[in-house]
């Protein structure tokens, strides 16, 4: 017997979701929504604060190193302040509706158990990716000579004496495994609401391949076709929602990724340079600052292809439902039906898309020219260095 008491999305994005302010129904909305406005605003106000202060400083792969972080948060910030503005709970309540209607027949719920088992297998590496990486790009913070924060911040008081130095370390420690914790979370989010449409577009699929021999056994009427286009339509009311709260988080995403991943790039290529390991900084440093900037440079990857591998997911399921209704045996079926399953391949021809602000579909071409692009920006600043 198939369980019922497998919520359609996982616990680690639910509470992600409560924590951040964007749970319908949850009573301390506006609490959590408040204390993540001012937690952001005071971090980001001294990061850029120190990063005018240090502007014209000549050591450039410092200030690359507090603007790839500024950034980040950033656009946590900037992504959370999206979803705030464009929360719709119906597709939330689309997606228990959908899991709830599938529950009446075994298939359709092995289908859907399936893609709740894989989003939890995705939120979990999401989680753990990020922590393992803001925990390394963090910790080796401590490991500098001098007594540094681990976020680069201009404070207004003397942050070097203890125990202020401690206590800030571990405030910042704090928050920003927060933050990075609930960026993952966003990324499984957008996996949980893919897999959902992959789940009812098979169900959609396996049903339409399931006529024919509905109708051998003369047990075909038109109300089934009729609840496909209708089920169909719901799929595509679906596509739009998660194209209206995501395509903006997009396009700043990858307008920031190009600039964090050619930072730490920058960071990468500079620290290894022979004459700039000598001036500047000895062996050891040189090791820590490699051990936070490669990982965080992964992540910054991670997090794009995220992006486009699930954006191009989705565009390929879109004609998923249009090649089984072409191999269904249409002639076996009343003339007035043909004309439904005609409308059902025509509307199925329209590509489910995921923008970047409305300009372009994301894809793994996206994500290619994203890192070309990248690339080349940060061969310009190792020319200028």
């Amino acid at each position: 017997m198939i369980s019922t008491n497998v919520s359609p999305i996982n616990r680690l994005v639910e509470y992600s979701l409560r924590f951040i302010g964007l749970w319908p129904d949850y009573s301390y909305v506006i609490a959590h929504r408040f204390l993540w406005i001012i937690t952001m605003s005071l971090t980001l106000i001294f990061q850029y604060w120190y990063v005018i202060v240090n502007l014209k400083s000549d050591d450039l792969p410092d200030l690359m190193d507090c603007l790839s972080i500024t950034m980040s948060n950033t656009v946590f910030f900037i992504k959370l302040i999206i979803l705030w503005m464009k929360n719709r709970d119906d597709i939330l309540k689309m997606m228990i509706n959908d899991w709830l209607d599938s529950i009446d027949k075994k298939e359709n719920h092995e289908t859907m158990s399936n893609r709740v088992t894989l989003s939890q297998r995705y939120s979990s590496f999401f989680v753990s990716s990020y922590s393992i990486g803001v925990t390394f790009f963090l910790s080796f913070a401590l490991f500098t000579q001098e007594r540094q924060l681990i976020l680069k911040m201009e404070l207004p008081f003397d942050t070097t004496k203890s125990p202020i130095y401690e206590l800030i370390n571990v405030i910042q420690f704090i928050q920003e495994f927060m933050a990075a914790s609930m960026s993952s979370m966003l990324s499984a989010l957008l996996v949980t609401l893919i897999l959902h449409v992959d789940g009812q577009v098979e169900i959609i699929c396996r049903q339409l391949s399931d006529i024919s021999s509905i109708i051998r056994k003369g047990e075909y009427n038109s109300e089934i076709l009729k609840i496909l286009i209708y089920k169909h339509q719901r799929i595509i009311a679906f596509t739009d929602n998660i194209e209206n709260i995501f395509t903006y988080i997009a396009l700043i995403q990858f307008l920031s990724n190009t600039l964090v991943i050619c930072s730490l790039g920058f960071m990468i290529v500079t620290v290894n340079k022979f004459s700039f390991s000598f001036q500047s900084l000895d062996s050891d440093q040189r090791n820590v600052i490699l051990a936070k900037t490669v990982p965080y440079y992964v992540l910054a990857n991670l997090e794009a292809f995220a992006l486009c591998y699930a954006g191009e997911y989705l565009s390929s399921k879109s004609t998923d439902i249009e090649k089984a209704a072409y191999h269904l045996n249409w002639y076996e079926l009343d003339p007035s039906d043909s004309r439904f399953l005609l409308v059902l391949m025509i509307r199925s021809q329209k590509r489910f898309v995921i923008t970047t602000g409305k300009f372009m579909n994301l894809s793994l071409e996206v994500f290619a020219s994203m890192l070309k692009a990248s690339g080349s920006y940060v061969s310009v600043l190792y020319a200028m260095y």
